[in-house]
């Protein structure tokens, strides 16, 4: 009796096809996941700016103000931030440049997202250069501010002002 010591040819072949099979079906998920990996980190930076709206708000009720105030939060230690933090009269932050306690320009949206966060992302005003922005920032109606991710435009979340609600949109 002959003892058999490997594969046959069309074993091997049967193998090698319901590995190829495995792997084209395998592989766009796989491919994908950057994708997905984007849309966490944006995710992740938009529940971040929540937070960093809701810690302002907290701070003002503490405070017992109850009004608008020009330079609530000092934020002279951050050269990104653009100026101290003003918020309006509901408590939410506004801008940082000193001129109004309303959030009403592009640029109020550009100083809300970078006193909020402590973030690497570059986030530039909608109507600025955005050559290398990874977010957008556009003012919109009742005092809302649009970010957008530009890597996936699809992806963007909105700060509304007045409430301080901040909506993936």
């Amino acid at each position: 009796m002959q003892k058999n010591l490997g594969f046959t040819l069309i074993e091997l072949i049967i193998v090698i096809i319901l590995l190829g099979t495995l792997s084209a079906v395998a592989a766009p998920k796989f491919i994908d996941l950057s994708g997905d990996a984007e849309e966490a980190r944006f995710r992740n930076l938009a529940a971040n700016f929540k937070s960093g709206v809701d810690q302002v708000h907290m701070a003002w009720q503490i405070r017992g103000q109850g009004k608008a105030q020009q330079d609530f939060i000092d934020l002279s230690g951050d050269a990104d931030a653009g100026g101290d933090l003003s918020v309006n009269k509901y408590g939410f932050p506004a801008d940082t440049r000193g001129r109004s306690k309303a959030t009403d320009s592009d640029n109020d949206c550009l100083d809300v997202f970078r006193a909020v966060l402590v973030s690497d992302e570059i986030v530039a005003a909608a109507g600025g250069s955005l050559d290398d922005a990874t977010y957008s920032a556009d003012l919109g109606a009742q005092q809302s501010c649009t970010y957008t991710f530009l890597k996936q435009d699809s992806l963007s979340f909105t700060y509304y002002s007045w409430t301080g609600e901040v909506v993936i949109n």
